[in-house]
């Protein structure tokens, strides 16, 4: 059987930990990478946490001093202590442990961020700008909203349900919250109409109503037009040359080309509604 070598980033934590533990790592553990594995996962410290917890434990009285003292603790004697006292659900009577969250709702929950959150800061960056239409945003208005509050209820209660009470647990609930509240809405207004096109586009033109052309310009966005009746994240096109922002004016209709649905579209070019302008398309 081939004997795999560990990296040498394993063996400089291994050498690290014997050093911190007053321990020598086995000769014979240094050469093959699962015998040092499970020689770091026995005499691994204990993290800061995991110290503070088991501390205030005993300050409070909960627990007694154990034989060894939390900030001399292996991860592995920490993990045991805190598993025999944390506190568990009391249902019927009885302690019950928490149970743990399938695999597959665990992948489905971070697929729904990685959609809600991340698809849209890539189509910004690496694909043409896509819009969606003022009828659809104004349509879910309201149901996005919805969406949201729903999507962070569900991560919420799952959070409570599967997650063990920790220090940082309010940050995390109310972080969950707001990552799932804005992925859920970013799914309704941006993710669905920007599907559309895959299935059923053409080329389309959109009307769209200019608010501003003198706003702040980011990294991402240079020289924005900002429009009327859209989202916060989506409501700019970026990018125009400046003798096109200059026709333009608050209150002015836009008419927007590009390859889309009446739900919304992959901007490609945008023109004065009004077909007297004499600059055309931008």
């Amino acid at each position: 059987m081939t004997v795999r070598r560990p990296s040498s980033t394993k063996v400089e934590r291994a050498k690290w930990i014997a050093l911190r533990i007053n321990q020598a790592v086995p000769d014979g553990a240094l050469g093959d990478d699962k015998e040092l594995s499970a020689w770091i996962k026995v005499h691994e410290p204990a993290s800061d946490n995991q110290i503070k917890q088991i501390k205030r434990w005993i300050a409070s009285g909960k627990i007694e001093v154990p034989p060894r003292y939390p900030h001399a603790m292996t991860a592995a004697e920490a993990r045991r202590i805190i598993a025999a006292n944390r506190p568990a659900r009391i249902r019927g009577g009885q302690r019950q442990a928490r149970g743990k969250l399938p695999w597959l709702a665990q992948k489905l929950l971070w697929l729904w961020l990685l959609i809600g959150i991340a698809v849209p800061m890539v189509v910004g960056v690496f694909l043409p700008l896509f819009l969606p239409s003022t009828e659809w945003a104004a349509l879910m208005s309201i149901p996005s909203l919805a969406i949201g509050l729903v999507s962070a209820a569900v991560y919420v209660l799952i959070l409570h349900r599967y997650r063990e009470p920790r220090d940082d647990y309010p940050i995390i609930i109310g972080g969950a919250a707001l990552l799932a509240f804005v992925a859920g809405r970013n799914i309704a207004i941006f993710i669905v109409p920007m599907i559309f096109p895959l299935f059923t586009g053409a080329h389309v033109e959109l009307p769209y109503t200019v608010v501003q052309i003198d706003g702040f310009e980011s990294k991402d966005c240079r020289r924005p037009i900002k429009l009327e009746g859209l989202p916060l994240m989506f409501r700019e096109l970026c990018g125009f040359p400046d003798s096109f922002r200059q026709s333009l004016a608050p209150g002015m209709r836009l008419s927007v080309a590009g390859y889309g649905t009446s739900y919304g579209l992959y901007v490609e070019s945008a023109r004065p509604a009004d077909p007297a302008s004499p600059n055309g398309p931008g």
